[in-house]
């Protein structure tokens, strides 16, 4: 007797998590500041130049070191700001904590570093949302790219993952509503009366 074999549907979903902390840093932070918070115990005082502070200032010093190490070990935990799948968006960032459907996108627009002094920082990721979508926020930010109001996600080198990499992901999942403003940057910056 033949085995019948029920189809199942399997939605892959792919993340786009945030940076990792440089674990050195953490841990020379809490060292140091831990030490620090022993030393302000022990009689030793915050001296700014000749001015001296004290070792309650000197306690609060140490505090702060850890505390930020701490907030920097727990960023490591966090759950993924953008989550893909075939459904739509899954968004931890701007302001948005919620599944957003693809029909409530009608694009997801990689906009090139726009500098005031030079265009050498990380492309950003921007949502438009359609018309009748409500997110939780507005869609201020104008882009660049087509003009559209939309929401700024995050910039691309808070990332895990490559420029290459994600362009790859948005472009597998979101396919038409994916618009890669960058490779049209880089057309654009080529001066016209190079030589050929």
């Amino acid at each position: 007797m033949a085995k019948e074999y029920l189809p199942c549907s399997l939605e892959i979903s792919m993340e786009l998590r945030r940076r990792r902390p440089n674990l050195f840093w953490i841990a020379f932070f809490i060292v140091g500041g831990l030490g620090i918070i022993w030393a302000s115990q022990n009689g030793w005082q915050l001296r700014i130049l000749v001015v001296p502070l004290g070792s309650g200032a000197l306690f609060v010093v140490g505090l702060i070191m850890v505390l930020g190490a701490l907030a920097g070990l727990a960023s490591m935990f966090r759950p993924a700001p953008i989550t893909l799948d075939e459904s739509g968006l899954r968004l931890r960032v701007a302001g948005i904590d919620r599944s957003v459907p693809w029909a409530s996108i009608d694009a997801l627009i990689l906009e090139p570093y726009q500098g005031t002094l030079d265009s050498t920082g990380a492309p950003r990721l921007l949502l438009v949302p359609s018309a009748d979508a409500d997110l939780g926020t507005v869609a201020e930010y104008q882009n660049k790219v087509d003009g559209r109001p939309s929401i700024i996600l995050l910039p691309l080198d808070s990332l895990r993952a490559s420029q290459d990499q994600v362009i790859q992901v948005l472009a597998t999942y979101a396919g038409q509503r994916f618009i890669n403003g960058v490779s049209d940057s880089a057309v654009e910056t080529e001066s016209p009366g190079s030589p050929t």
